[in-house]
């Protein structure tokens, strides 16, 4: 008797279970409004860039509206790069205007493809690159200007990512994405490390998130 007690027990654990399940994917696909995300990842370079600079970690705070099975927002971003053979990194901060196509909704697992335009900025944090005549005297004169010495570059990077929101709850989903994107900046002078100048490149980005949904 207690056998059968507790095997009922558990199918109704489970239905309900299912329903929350069901309720919770219901009000996820019918929501309209305000999203804001949190991400952190992983950025590869390439390209003629990415003989410069290797990969990075990446942190991104995004917020966007929902409209039906679109979204529309922008993005900041931050990513701390490492010059390839030398002891330096490089600073890159990006904003983008972006739009996501939420391929199916009504379900917990929600896949989508998204473009994404912005700007970036490049700002070495060193003097390897810095044009001869810009240079500090000393140290001491790098910290009285209180900046480095070498340039910063701006250009614009657009690309397309792929990825899929898991739904913990009404409001929360984990965030699983991963794109490619192209880069084009001002031209950098790569003289210090023999290769020509270049202002092309792209990039493969990977990220883990969290979204809310208010």
């Amino acid at each position: 008797m207690r056998a059968k007690l507790s095997k009922r027990v558990r199918v109704a654990l489970v239905a309900l279970a299912a329903f929350v399940a069901m309720g919770t994917s219901e009000a996820r696909a019918q929501y309209n409004g305000f999203v804001f995300g949190f991400e952190l990842g992983y950025k590869e370079m390439g390209g003629d860039l990415g003989q410069l600079l290797d990969g990075g970690i990446v942190g991104e705070y995004a917020f966007a509206y929902q409209a039906g099975s679109f979204r529309y927002g922008l993005a900041f971003n931050l990513v701390s790069l490492d010059v390839s053979g030398f002891d330096e990194s490089v600073s890159q901060v990006g904003a983008n205007l972006y739009a996501t196509w939420m391929i199916k909704r009504g379900t917990r697992i929600l896949p989508y493809l998204q473009v994404r335009i912005g700007g970036v900025r490049y700002r070495p944090e060193g003097d390897t690159f810095a044009p001869p005549d810009t240079v500090a005297d000393s140290a001491e004169d790098a910290d009285e200007e209180g900046e480095n010495a070498a340039d910063a570059v701006n250009g614009f990077e657009g690309g397309l990512l792929a990825g899929a929101e898991f739904a913990l709850s009404q409001q929360f989903a984990i965030n699983v994405s991963a794109g490619f994107s192209f880069i084009s900046t001002e031209e950098v002078d790569l003289s210090a490390i023999g290769l020509e100048p270049t202002g092309k490149g792209n990039a493969w980005t990977v990220r883990l998130g969290l979204r809310w949904d208010p």
